[in-house]
């Protein structure tokens, strides 16, 4: 007995298998400390991977987080005193062709010409301002803010979260990245 191969399982096989083609990359961050207050902006390349970008395309909405943190430097251990996380939906609205870029923190709506311009758009913080305890001395040389940006596998649909979760053309994060803090 000759066994057939099903063509939707092959298929499947070589998705899993293609590589991840896509990377988040925190590139540039300004951040400083004012009257008990950490401003920041930041500049993040977000590139999908085709997996991604055809779930997108499809309907399928991808939340990117951006998560922030700062920290005090110590003798044997780093201190976190402060984590911000800031949530961007991208979806795709099919009757106007559009992508549409959604803030959940500000519920701030955008929308684009393409995926390119969206993921640029989703990239840049401007001006956040982020109230800080007391106890945060402004004048300290050892703090730093911490920051990565990554798909947030766990606001895909059901059905698509295993595939998510382990295929590595989901897996799209930066690395955590550190910069310095100017007082002012």
């Amino acid at each position: 007995m000759r066994h057939r191969k099903n063509p939707l399982i092959i298929i499947l096989c070589l998705l899993w298998l293609q590589p991840a083609d896509a990377d988040f990359v925190v590139r540039d961050v300004q951040a400083s400390l004012v009257q008990q207050q950490l401003h920041v902006s930041t500049k993040i390349e977000l590139n999908l991977s085709e997996q991604a970008e055809l779930a997108v395309e499809n309907g399928v909405p991808l939340v990117v987080l951006t998560e922030f943190a700062l920290v005090r430097s110590g003798y044997f251990w780093d201190n976190t005193l402060f984590k911000h996380r800031n949530g961007k939906r991208l979806r795709y609205h099919s009757l106007s062709d559009r992508y549409v870029v959604e803030d959940l923190e500000v519920n701030g709506i955008n929308t684009f010409n393409s995926v390119t311009e969206a993921l640029q758009s989703m990239g840049v913080f401007r001006s956040l301002v982020f109230p800080l305890p007391q106890e945060i001395d402004a004048n300290s040389p050892h703090y730093s803010l911490i920051v990565r940006s990554r798909l947030d596998i766990n606001k895909l649909p059901a059905a698509l979260r295993p595939l998510a979760f382990f295929s590595p053309s989901w897996q799209l994060s930066s690395d955590w990245t550190s910069w310095q803090i100017t007082s002012q």
